[in-house]
């Protein structure tokens, strides 16, 4: 199969973002101020949230979210069965439901709760500090996505490796498979929202700002890290992605410590996103096997 102009272009900037990701990793090995600035910071804000809140907060989430997809399902499951992209149809519809659930406990409903069964004092609340301009977030999340691209490319390698020699399923997310059959450019265009805006906010929040923060104020980085990351990367629920998906965390959570701002974690992780997405639907991995 010849490779078309269109792929050979986006190959070649793949490339560029591998060796521009090794670049600035050497950089942040090898130079030590550089490596105390971002290894060495911790910014994170105060998590004013005791222990029974954060697991009601987290049950709450986790089932709040889960309700709405059900609920989607039985409801509009019979109407998407036929439709000719009903896969795409339904991946969008029911996680735009489970993420509107979520974030509507996280918001409203926790709070609710919290205030009428008081299971704890309330802990002061601290004043925020400045917000991270959005174009020096977006600097460093372009920063993050580079740092983590060669990173993730060499874990995945040998946990592939891994996975075949234990003998366990090495075939990628379902999500993966449904995007590269999708031709409906409208489908594609509510999945790509899905996986580049809505299911980034979601995560951050939950692994980023939620776990890792609590974990990382009272068990410190090295545990913070195992558990976020392990815990983002079961969520997926593939192991083929297992661990590249929390490697992936735990660099996410370090950019997240060192600038302080969960926006440079959520528009890293839309970025990675992104540029799967666009690897998937140009064709490339099917003309690298």
């Amino acid at each position: 199969m010849p490779i078309e102009p269109a792929q050979s272009a986006l190959a070649l900037f793949e490339i560029c973002l591998l060796l521009s990701g090794a670049g600035l990793v050497l950089w942040l090995v090898f130079d030590p101020a550089a490596r105390a600035r971002w290894l060495g910071t911790n910014a994170l804000p105060p998590a004013p949230i005791a222990p029974v809140d954060f697991v009601l907060a987290a049950a709450l989430v986790f089932l709040t979210g889960f309700a709405a997809q059900a609920v989607a399902q039985a409801w509009l499951g019979p109407v998407l069965s036929k439709s000719a992209d009903q896969q795409g149809l339904a991946l969008f519809s029911y996680q735009v439901a489970n993420y509107a659930g979520a974030l509507l406990a996280w918001r409203l409903l926790f709070p609710s709760l919290r205030r009428t069964w008081a299971f704890a004092p309330e802990p002061p609340r601290p004043v925020p500090g400045p917000a991270l301009p959005w174009p020096r977030a977006l600097r460093y999340a372009a920063g993050t996505l580079l740092a983590m691209l060669p990173l993730v490319l060499l874990v995945n390698l040998g946990w592939s490796t891994a996975v075949d020699a234990l003998g366990l399923p090495n075939t990628p997310q379902d999500v993966i498979a449904i995007f590269t059959r999708t031709r409906s450019p409208w489908v594609i265009a509510g999945m790509l929202l899905v996986a580049c805006v809505l299911a980034p906010i979601y995560e951050e929040l939950l692994f980023r700002a939620g776990l890792y923060r609590f974990c990382r104020q009272r068990l410190g980085r090295g545990w913070a890290l195992g558990l976020s990351g392990v815990s983002f990367g079961a969520l997926h629920a593939n192991w083929a992605g297992f661990l590249p998906l929390a490697g992936l965390g735990m660099g996410l959570a370090l950019a997240y410590e060192a600038t302080g701002s969960i926006r440079v974690a959520i528009m890293a992780h839309a970025l990675f996103n992104l540029n799967t997405v666009l690897v998937l639907l140009s064709g490339l991995p099917d003309f690298a096997k």
